[in-house]
């Protein structure tokens, strides 16, 4: 029986998975909070610094968020100045999304903000430990890519 109290003391992978995404978010939250972002903001900011142009669609995909919850996001954020949106002069369905020159003001402050917290990240871990730890994450991340990517395509498909 006590064998069994060990057990559900200790957390699963999933569930540490989950507690270290969450915090590394409120982390960052707290980071971006000083400029009137939040975390998800931040990153799609920190998307279009790379790409800026990219379509609402491409944005989701990479984010791993539903197209109604990027609408939404979106929506704020243009509100508030961070990025503009305009149709694709290509292709009409498509919404491509900009940064706007606000966003362009606070490039280096957000940049230095997920900067900070890789290199704390990286100041608890030797080469070997974050070497070992990527290569277990990317495993994991894309076997769940696939899994869900597969998911997506059953549903579709029904």
């Amino acid at each position: 029986m006590e064998k069994l109290t060990e057990n559900l003391q200790e957390p699963t992978l999933g569930q540490l998975l989950a507690q270290v995404s969450r915090l590394i978010g409120r982390h960052r939250q707290l980071k971006l909070a000083s400029i009137g972002l939040h975390h998800a903001q931040g990153m799609i900011l920190s998307l279009l610094c790379r790409n800026d142009g990219m379509s609402q669609m491409e944005l989701g995909h990479a984010l791993h968020i539903r197209p109604p919850t990027a609408t939404n996001t979106l929506q704020r954020m243009e509100r508030d100045g961070w990025i503009m949106r305009q149709r694709d002069p290509a292709d009409h369905r498509l919404v491509r999304v900009y940064l706007s020159d606000k966003a362009k003001d606070f490039h280096e402050e957000i940049r230095l903000s997920f900067h900070e917290l890789d290199q704390e990240l990286n100041s608890i871990l030797d080469a070997q430990e974050r070497e070992t730890l990527r290569a277990c994450l990317e495993k994991v991340n894309d076997y769940l890519t696939a899994t869900v990517v597969k998911h997506v395509v059953d549903e579709e498909i029904r």
